[in-house]
């Protein structure tokens, strides 16, 4: 904590006090001896990562891709569950995850040869396979598909589409 007085980085906690959610800290500076308070507040984690970095993406096609995907290509290959029934949770997900092409500046990562459609359990698994994507682990990205019975063919395709 700098001195609000000189500006040094050094200075002694005298005494701390907490008041509901924040923290009140009695300082004093070790260069000029002047005492001053701060107050401190926790940390919410939950809306830290919400900010986007830049410009933020636009959501209406992604809507408008997500239902047609629902729409149409509701069978998840890797377990085989029929999707089109009533009451069926549905995840349409990206092949090669979104964060990845967007970071990497590869295009539009909402084509539709770069989506599917999944079960809860299959996306749980895909989610860390595009971990070790992003991570630069292609090997162990398709390891992991490979693993859990993912369609080898349409992944090589949306990976070859981007250059990846």
């Amino acid at each position: 904590m700098r001195c609000p007085h000189c500006g040094d980085k050094r200075t002694a906690v005298l005494r701390t006090v907490y008041r509901g959610l924040s923290a009140y800290r009695h300082r004093r500076c070790l260069s000029c001896k002047i005492r001053f308070s701060t107050r401190e507040k926790q940390v919410r984690w939950d809306q830290v990562d919400r900010k986007w970095p830049g410009r933020s993406p636009s959501r209406r096609q992604w809507r408008k891709l997500r239902t047609l995907g629902v729409r149409d290509k509701c069978e998840a290959e890797s377990c085989g569950k029929d999707l089109t029934q009533a009451g069926i949770r549905r995840n349409v997900d990206h092949i090669v995850p979104a964060r990845l092409i967007r970071r990497l500046k590869l295009g539009n990562p909402n084509r539709p040869e770069n989506l599917q459609c999944l079960c809860p359990t299959c996306h749980g698994y895909k989610l860390q396979a595009d971990h070790k994507l992003c991570m630069g682990d292609k090997l162990g990205y398709l390891e992991i598909l490979r693993t859990h019975n993912f369609n080898m063919v349409r992944i090589e395709r949306a990976l070859a589409a981007y250059g990846l």
